[in-house]
């Protein structure tokens, strides 16, 4: 019999949650019961099963009327080789219209044969273990309508039983298309102004391919909508089938199980806390350790140290530590795990996302959380055992974690301390047993180096640009010395006014008429050029300040990141003493490569925003790092060959590459794919390795070299993403038209969403602005122009072709030998560089071999664009995106060219998906405004 996993029960101790206001409860109404339609097997499955069926015909006409053990056990290989049959996998795998009927018939055979009382335990635990298999392999229908013939065949199903079908309203919604429905989406989005229609539409067709978190929040409002009344709608149910609904007696007395399972299925999608109270409140439930765990799962920010205080101000917490069995060792583990993982959620969620201010009252509100809940929760339980040595690494980890969530350096060194002192030790108790993990999420507090950067002050930065260092910087000496020589140049200029103003005024009645006609002359030019040098002093004084704190900037990034080294170190030390061989671990190698390309996917962005480069810094550590791991591979630290290592290696290669590109070094980008194809003898790049190459290149409005890197993926046999085709697309459109309102247009609607299965962490955001970062760091001198622009103000042809002068010598100073200049100062002219690695020599085959690949091909019409589509889809399945296909389609309708709009729409409707329900809608709606309708594009009416 399959083992069933039973409800750990804890204490019934009432515990009222003070401070929460009654809430309205929604009503929901009961959904239709649908049942299968039941049908007899073709006569291939009869074959195919011929020999299974008449096995459990002889066990059944075997038995005798007497339930014996032996009987027993027959019977339950019977219902246990019913529930293999239940497997997708199994070779009498059976469909589950077949398989319900498969159920029926034998137990009612069984009993037939015995008495039906003897055998409720065998056949709940297999109805129960049936409605688990099906759940797991997604068979929502199947898991339904077995709980349905359970209550037929006259037995209750179990709570775990209703927890499957609690936990299966969550996975049904998630489970479906990825795409919002055309009806759902009309739903959303009616009675909106068609101004806001048509942003609401473009940001859902921007959001249509991510996960269901990171949609539009009407879409994700609607998905808390329906999960909610699903979820009532199923504990309604289930407190019929109990008779609890009614009588107040029984509800003191029922189980908190259903509900602490629909506060956990509410937690893990995000439904905020004070509607879980809501369901609380509405079902009179009575708390227990379950309930607690499952809202400190779902609390965020200040609402986690105000659950953790009810909870602390209970007898739960003194019954667990009374206890000390491993059921209150559970408990006390996932009370620690959900705690913390709430933190880390509520970092990410604020800190994450790549428009989002970070500001410094919310960071320090979130570190007195952080210090509140690790505080309560180490005095709660300071002294437990765990049962486990897996649960002890796993709350240090989360601990560690949730520290270095918040940026906390102390506490993360504290608890790395901490937990190798209290480390379990090892049977014969000669050494602590310990893990990575801990270590490694510990290496996650790096990326807080800069965010502490970010949150830097213009004033600070001011009050640092007065030290010797930044004074000393030869940037600013050279400004400096060009501003002093305007000073020169400009008293001079004033002092020939006043010489000139003194012999008028001395000489007044004196002077010849023709001579004070020639002083008057003089000292009008004069006051002409003190005019003129005066406006160049200034700018040149507004530019210094400016260099003054873009150096105080450079250093105080370079501080910070020093100390975020030293702490790093500190990690590795440790890391070290626990026995784990740091120079040749390669998941040590790749986390901390994975924290410099976080730094450069979530931060890069703000931080040029704010003037605060750190480019140069992050790569020289970037360098630093696949040096030290090339050395190790040479040197046989490593086996290359090995299968499971060459993949650590490319995944190790691909952080790198991640965040060269990101910090917008396409040098250094060019170096480490260099390096790697020399390391690991490659030919070709990983497709997510071409994905971040050709992002670089159509930022870099080199979109012939994107397409060229299109062309050798699909030389090599490899099928592109659908953000490789869409980055490309918006870069032939805008190639192509050259105008501002198109660059606008497709570049504020380009997205990356990423390979990083977390990461979920989402790469959309910085691509619609990635032409504006690249215009951010361009050359610096056009600021210069931009300041003497607004003070202009007569004489313009004299002062264009002084300022062109001083233009030149600006731009000679700061272009010629900026990056030279700062990594001399920095002290990184001679790190940023890859042993083994000839840059010119290399550059030049690269380049060479690029322009073999350069073919006649490439789309320049939008008629080639949409066969690029098209193509692209009949090679590799590939299908675009409808935030691709958007833009052409608005380009077609504003150009009237109706014939390729006709093409590109049968196109899409011919692949499978291809006119997303969004680019349906959109269309639909501009059709619409110009009279006309999708049937009328289309050859064949619907």
């Amino acid at each position: 019999m399959l083992r069933v996993l039973r409800l750990r029960r804890a204490s019934s101790t009432a515990l009222s949650y003070r401070g929460i206001s009654a809430l309205i409860s929604s009503s929901s109404s009961r959904p239709t019961r649908m049942l299968l339609p039941v049908r007899w097997a073709s006569l291939q499955t009869l074959r195919r099963n011929r020999s299974y069926s008449s096995s459990v015909e002889h066990r059944v006409a075997t038995a005798v009327d007497g339930l014996t053990d032996a009987n027993r056990e027959n019977v339950v290989l019977l219902l246990k080789d019913r529930c293999n049959a239940l497997y997708q996998n199994n070779e009498a795998y059976v469909p589950p219209t077949e398989a319900l009927s498969l159920w029926l018939r034998d137990l009612q055979m069984l009993h037939r044969q015995y008495e039906p009382s003897q055998l409720v335990d065998e056949v709940t635990q297999a109805y129960e273990s049936g409605v688990a298999i099906a759940s797991k392999q997604r068979q929502f229908e199947l898991a339904k309508e077995l709980t349905l013939q359970m209550q037929q065949m006259g037995l209750r199903p179990t709570e775990r039983i209703h927890q499957y079908l609690i936990r299966n309203v969550a996975l049904k919604l998630i489970s479906r298309p990825k795409h919002t429905s055309l009806e759902d989406l009309r739903e959303l989005l009616n009675g909106v102004n068609d101004d806001a229609w048509d942003r609401e539409i473009m940001s859902i067709l921007e959001r249509e391919e991510r996960p269901l978190q990171l949609k539009t929040d009407k879409e994700f409002a609607l998905h808390h909508r329906r999960l909610i009344a699903g979820v009532e709608s199923q504990l309604d149910e289930c407190e019929h089938l109990l008779g609890t609904h009614n009588a107040q007696h029984l509800k003191a007395q029922r189980s908190t199980a259903l509900y602490n399972e629909a506060l956990r299925v509410y937690a893990d999608n995000g439904v905020k806390l004070s509607r879980m109270l809501q369901l609380m409140i509405t079902r009179d439930v009575i708390v227990d350790v379950e309930t607690y765990e499952a809202l400190l799962r779902g609390a965020r920010w200040n609402e986690i140290p105000a659950t953790l205080t009810q909870l602390l101000n209970s007898k739960l917490v003194e019954q667990l530590l009374k206890s000390g069995c491993a059921t209150a060792s559970g408990h006390i583990h996932r009370l620690w795990i959900n705690s913390m993982k709430a933190i880390v959620y509520s970092s990410t969620e604020r800190f994450n996302s790549l428009s989002a201010s970070v500001f410094k009252n919310d960071v320090d509100q979130l570190r007195k959380v952080y210090f509140y809940v690790d505080k309560q929760l180490s005095s709660a339980f300071s002294k437990f055992e765990y049962a486990t040595t897996a649960q002890y690494d796993d709350v240090y980890t989360m601990r560690i974690k949730a520290a270095a969530a918040c940026g906390l350096v102390a506490p993360v060194k504290k608890l790395i301390d901490e937990y190798m002192a209290c480390a379990p030790l090892t049977a014969e108790r000669a050494q602590p047993l310990l893990r990575k993990e801990p270590f490694l999420a510990a290496l996650e507090i790096f990326p807080w180096s800069l965010v502490d950067v970010l949150m830097l002050s213009r004033e600070f930065a001011l009050a640092r640009a007065d030290s010797r260092d930044v004074a000393m910087s030869p940037r600013v000496v050279e400004m400096q010395l060009m501003y002093e020589r305007v000073m020169r140049n400009l008293n001079e200029a004033q002092k020939a006014v006043d010489g000139i103003q003194t012999r008028i005024k001395s000489q007044d009645l004196a002077l010849h008429e023709d001579e004070l006609r020639r002083l008057q002359a003089q000292n009008s030019r004069a006051c002409q050029i003190v005019d003129e040098e005066s406006r160049i002093a200034t700018t040149i004084e507004r530019r210094l300040n400016t260099v003054r704190v873009l150096k105080a900037n450079q250093f105080l990034i370079g501080e910070h990141l020093q100390r975020a080294d030293e702490t790093v170190e500190f990690i590795l030390v440790k890391l070290n003493d626990a026995g784990f061989d740091v120079d040749n671990d390669l998941d040590v190698a790749i986390k901390l490569m994975e924290q410099f390309m976080k730094c450069a996917r979530h931060l890069d962005k703000r931080l040029t925003q704010r003037q605060k480069h750190a480019s140069l810094h992050m790569m020289h550590r970037v360098f630093k790092q696949v040096n030290l791991v090339s050395k190790a591979a040479r040197s046989g630290g490593f086996d290359v060959e090995d299968t499971a290592t060459r993949d650590k290696l490319v995944k190790f290669f691909e952080h790198a590459v991640c965040a060269a590109v990101r910090f917008w070094c396409q040098e250094e980008t060019n170096a480490l794919i260099r390096q790697q194809q020399r390391l690991l003898g490659m030919r070709h790049l990983t497709a997510r390795e071409y994905d971040q190459l050709i992002f670089q290149r159509v930022t870099s409005l080199d979109v012939q070299g994107a397409y060229s890197l299109l062309q050798e993926m699909h030389f090599a046999g490899m099928k592109p993403s659908q953000e490789a085709i869409h980055r490309i697309a918006l870069g032939l459109l805008h190639e192509r038209n050259g105008s501002s309102k198109s660059a606008s247009y497709s570049a504020n609607r380009s997205g990356h969403e990423g390979v990083d299965k977390i990461q979920c962490e989402n790469e959309a955001e910085e691509e619609c602005s990635s032409k504006e970062a690249l215009k951010e760091a361009a050359d610096e001198n056009s600021e210069v122009l931009e300041e003497a622009d607004e003070e202009k103000s007569g004489h313009e042809t004299m002062e264009i072709a002084i300022e062109a002068t001083l233009d030149s010598e600006l731009s000679e100073l700061l272009n010629t030998s900026d990056r030279d200049a700062i990594e001399q100062e920095l002290g990184l002219s001679d790190v940023l560089k890859l042993d083994g690695d000839d840059r010119t020599s290399s550059t030049a085959n690269a380049a060479a071999r690029q322009s073999l690949l350069l073919g006649s091909d490439a789309p320049v019409s939008i008629e080639d664009l949409i066969s690029f589509l098209q193509d692209w889809y009949n090679l590799y399945n590939v299908k675009p995106f409808g935030k691709t296909v958007v833009p052409v389609l608005a380009q077609l309708l504003e150009a009237n060219n109706y014939a390729e709009l006709r093409r590109l729409l049968q196109i899409l409707e011919s692949m499978k998906g291809g006119l997303t329900p969004a680019t349906h809608l959109w269309l639909e709606k501009r059709l619409k405004r110009g009279g006309k309708t999708l049937d009328d594009l289309r050859i064949v009416k619907k």
